[in-house]
Formats: C-alpha cells, sequence, structure tokens
C-alpha cells in the first residue's frame, strides 16, 4: 500500500516545485517598433502605404534610429526620424532617398531605396511629422 503514497507525494513534490517557478517573462517588443497610426480620413491606399512603410522603417532604419513617435535611437549618432523629418522637408528627404542616402557618420550604411520603397516610407514619415508641413 506503501506505492500509492509514494506516487501521490511524487506528484504533490511535483505540483509544488512547479508552482514556485518565477513566472515566465513575456517576450519584450522590438525596440523602437514603428506602429502604424490610424488615418483618419485616409484612403485605403494611403493606409497601406503608411503599413508598408512602417515596415521598410522597422527593418531597414530601426537598427540604429528610434522609428516611433518617442524613444532614444538605439544607436547615439543616429537621430530619432521624427526629428528627422522635423529638420528636413519630405521632399529633401525623397530625392536623397532616390539618389541613395549618403552617409551622413561612418557607421552609417549606404542604402538604395526602389520607387515604391520611398513612396511608402515617406507616406510613413509623413504621420511622424507634427506641425502638418510637408
Amino acid at each position: 500500500m506503501r506505492l500509492p503514497t509514494t506516487a501521490a507525494a511524487s506528484l504533490l513534490a511535483g505540483i509544488l516545485i512547479l508552482g514556485c517557478a518565477p513566472a515566465p517573462t513575456p517576450p519584450r517588443p522590438a525596440a523602437q517598433a514603428a506602429s502604424v497610426p490610424i488615418l483618419l480620413g485616409a484612403s485605403a491606399r494611403d493606409r497601406e502605404a503608411t503599413a508598408r512603410g512602417a515596415r521598410i522603417a522597422n527593418g531597414v532604419c530601426a537598427g540604429c534610429h528610434a522609428v516611433g513617435t518617442s524613444g532614444d535611437s538605439p544607436h547615439a549618432a543616429a537621430p530619432p526620424l521624427r526629428d528627422v523629418v522635423r529638420r528636413r522637408s519630405l521632399e529633401d528627404l525623397e530625392t536623397a532617398m532616390a539618389e541613395g542616402l549618403l552617409t551622413p557618420h561612418p557607421e552609417m550604411p549606404a542604402f538604395a531605396f526602389r520607387a515604391g520603397e520611398i513612396d511608402d516610407l515617406i507616406a510613413y514619415l509623413e504621420t511622424l511629422r507634427q506641425d502638418g508641413r510637408r
């Protein structure tokens, strides 16, 4: 009759051990991930372009730049994109992207974007503007 008591004690010990383990840490979201803002009055095409632009920013730019509306850039020499779009016109940025981004600091890799990618990225960058100027 000892076997069932031993089995029950082992089962109880296992449950207690599992219950005492720390709770699993939830996965951390990607640092500075760009969220796609809701564009009131925007067409479906505009919203899709903005969403594609946010994906480009997250995939290409977020390794160094803060690509959202808040937070610090992962790389100290890389300004947050929200600051870049406040200092330069979207037309200037569009031209720079079309010609190939020049590297303002040695650590920045050169990028070449396709025309559709530029349009999408500009659509996203426009959402980072708070003053409304183009």
